[in-house]
């Protein structure tokens, strides 16, 4: 649960944030402004329903940063690594004390698998949790396929598996609540797309050329 409410400066300075990720995420693919926020959403829902105290600034700050370091997409593999300190910098430049910047930077760290440092406290788990149930469901599986390399067949059975990894890493049962349905909708989907694929390789298949 959150442990309190927001000061209004607190609320002022995500206005600001929020400004500022919209802004920066403007030209990013897949991971743009609409899924920081879903993340934000997704971030405040499970940290109302856990019983561990949280501070409500924390989560939503380390949310709405945690893709900061795709804005650099070059540095895809390593976001988190990239993304804390860019968001160092920033919420040094926004006057947060040393111990709230500390907090917040771990969340955008180790909110990614590919930093290799798993979260630990509540607050990291919150957002890593809500980062991965953004990639289930139809939103989520498209966003999981796109641009990804090689034939179709090999996407669709990848990027299942790592949804299906994703769901199972979730740390809070509330997360597995909110994730159940769209996982679900992941294997839907992916079971629709091998149905059509099948029936297009019967197709080609029986292709008669004229004579």
């Amino acid at each position: 649960m959150f442990s309190r409410g927001l000061t209004d400066d607190e609320l002022v300075k995500i206005k600001n944030m929020v400004e500022f990720i919209k802004d920066k995420h403007s030209g990013s693919e897949g991971h743009d402004y609409s899924h920081v926020l879903e993340v934000c959403r997704y971030s405040i829902q499970i940290g109302n329903e856990i019983e561990d105290e949280v501070d409500p600034f924390i989560v939503i700050a380390g949310a709405l940063l945690h893709d900061i370091g795709r804005v650099h997409q070059e540095y895809g593999g390593l976001h988190g690594l990239m993304g804390g300190a860019i968001a160092e910098e920033y919420l040094e430049g926004i006057n947060l004390d040393d111990e709230t910047i500390v907090k917040i930077t771990r969340i955008v760290v180790r909110h990614s698998p590919t930093s290799m440092l798993p979260p630990t406290t509540p607050s990291e788990k919150i957002v890593f949790d809500a980062d991965a149930i953004d990639r289930l469901g139809w939103m989520g599986m498209v966003r999981g396929i796109m641009g990804k390399k090689g034939n179709i067949e090999e996407i669709l059975e990848r990027t299942l598996r790592k949804r299906s990894q994703d769901y199972h890493k979730l740390h809070f049962d509330v997360s597995k609540s909110i994730g159940q349905d769209l996982y679900e909708q992941s294997v839907m989907l992916i079971d629709g797309l091998r149905k059509a694929l099948d029936e297009r390789i019967e197709e080609i298949e029986k292709l008669e050329f004229p004579k």
